[in-house]
């Protein structure tokens, strides 16, 4: 009896046993090892103890542009391929026709702007040469028959100068000049125009008055003439703007005005301009004909031995990007 306890007892055991599910030991972490880098073979690299300096770029001089005035139209002419347009055509347009005749160009010293008179408007065309089109129109308040208003020039402060006469020539009861000339600045950017001084009466005549013809890039000198309705002009004279005097031909211009015998073609025996690329526009005519029909325009750049021929006609005024440059 006791034995088929004993066998009982074991048959439970082994039954619970079996229903037991087995389970899987669990791997013991190791812990992360420390280890030592490895040497390699990479030579040492110094690091620098300052920037490093940009390869300086040679110098190219500015192409430099010219305009010049034939039968009364403004061309302007790029050295850089030999190239001429006329103002006016169809690629530069500035609202009149292109017959309309124009004078008196002049280059912003950073060629970006062109400045002329439109007779047919009686008006300043300021034109820029960048986007190929007129950005401003500024009308002259001189009659067309008397030389009043005129283009100064543009200064290094990017504005352009230009005289407008007050009053103008009368003849009735007596012969009479304008009250006063004015000297006004324009600036391109905000399209704004403010009064700046005026231009000395250098003559005490009645009739007298005074006619500019052109401002230093500071803008402290003028050149004018002396003039008087119905007589013509006179004398130049250089005014000093700070200090408000001027001088009857002197006989030492400002350095800033250059070559005054030839780098401003308005008042030069021989007509030439020099500009900022040592390049030099110039005309060749016949030396008994004041304005000759069949003169040549040439230009001779830096360096070259002989001069191309640009156009030909009747040549009456040549300007520079850089007019003033000896």
């Amino acid at each position: 009896m006791k034995k088929a306890y004993i066998l009982i007892a074991l048959i439970v055991l082994l039954s619970a046993s079996a229903c037991v599910q087995p389970v899987s030991p669990q791997p013991t972490p190791i812990p992360p090892q420390a280890t030592d880098p490895q040497p390699t073979n990479t030579p040492a690299v110094e690091l620098p103890t300052q920037e490093p300096q940009p390869t300086a770029e040679p110098e190219i001089p500015a192409v430099n542009l010219y305009a010049y005035v034939r039968d009364y139209w403004v061309f302007v002419f790029n050295p850089a391929d030999n190239s001429v347009f006329h103002m006016g055509d169809s690629a530069h347009p500035f609202g009149y026709p292109s017959d309309c005749l124009q004078n008196s160009p002049r280059f912003s010293l950073d060629g970006h702007y062109l400045a002329f008179e439109a007779r047919c408007a009686n008006s300043f065309i300021i034109y820029d040469l960048t986007q190929n089109m007129k950005v401003a129109e500024i009308a002259k308040v001189s009659s067309p028959e008397i030389l009043g208003d005129t283009l100064l020039g543009w200064a290094e402060n990017g504005r352009l100068y230009y005289t407008r006469m007050v009053g103008g020539c009368s003849f009735d009861p007596e012969l009479k000049g304008p009250e006063r000339i004015e000297v006004y600045s324009y600036e391109p950017s905000s399209g704004g125009t403010r009064y700046e001084f005026d231009l000395p009466k250098v003559n005490d005549a009645p009739h007298a008055y005074s006619i500019g013809i052109i401002i230093d890039p500071q803008a402290e000198h003028v050149i004018g003439w002396n003039a008087a309705c119905s007589v013509g002009l006179g004398t130049r004279f250089l005014f000093n703007v700070p200090a408000g005097t001027f001088e009857i031909e002197p006989a030492i211009w400002p350095a800033s005005f250059g070559d005054i015998s030839g780098n401003y073609s308005a008042f030069p025996v021989e007509q030439y301009v020099f500009g900022a690329d040592g390049g030099k526009l110039y005309v060749q005519k016949d030396p008994a004909l004041e304005w000759d029909p069949n003169a040549r325009l040439m230009f001779l750049a830096l360096g070259a031995a002989n001069p191309v021929q640009i156009d030909s006609g009747s040549i009456s005024e040549l300007v520079s990007q850089a007019p003033l440059v000896k």
